[in-house]
């Protein structure tokens, strides 16, 4: 199997596992919405610069820019107040760039000949429609923005890792 593959499959389950912790926080009375903000954006900077440098070699871009996007959102937390209104704000900054993203590694596998990209296409309409839908819900109380939150982010890191499983498969044939 690719380092790759490997990498990437690592890297957004160690996402799914921090999105997760997030839907613990209202039970465990923590509501601070700033505080999982920043450990949201941080450990997804943090994830995707290191899985980055580890695959430096193969020239995909995608964690580096996935990175510099989540260190930017991640630096406005501490530039803004934190309105409903801001937090929505930072939230589909983060969904349109993170879109460009993707959209960007679906026309890499197309300019490759790579069926791929009609899954990358689908992931992406995927994470623009369920980011849409929960960002509209974010004036609620902290504890369910934070539910929302981890919930998005829970089903950002699965759309993640469907790419690495998909891949693996195809290659083990």
């Amino acid at each position: 199997m690719k380092k790759k593959i490997i990498v990437d499959f690592i890297s957004n389950l160690i996402l799914f596992i921090l999105a997760c912790g997030v839907l613990i926080f209202p039970i465990l009375e923590i509501v601070n919405i700033k505080l999982v903000l920043i450990l949201i954006f941080g450990f997804y900077t943090l994830v995707k610069l290191i899985s980055f440098a580890i695959i430096f070699r193969e020239h995909d871009y995608e964690n580096l820019f996935t990175a510099i996007i989540s260190g930017g959102c991640l630096a406005s937390l501490f530039l803004v107040n934190l309105t409903n209104k801001n937090i929505g704000l930072i939230m589909l900054i983060w969904l349109a760039l993170m879109s460009l993203v993707k959209l960007k590694k679906a026309d890499f596998y197309h300019d490759r000949a790579n069926k791929m990209w009609l899954l990358r296409i689908f992931i992406l309409f995927v994470f623009l429609g369920v980011g849409l839908l929960l960002n509209i819900n974010l004036i609620q109380s902290e504890s369910v923005q934070i539910l929302i939150l981890g919930m998005f982010f829970i089903i950002n890191s699965l759309l993640d890792t469907i790419d690495p499983m998909v891949r693996y498969m195809v290659e083990s044939k």
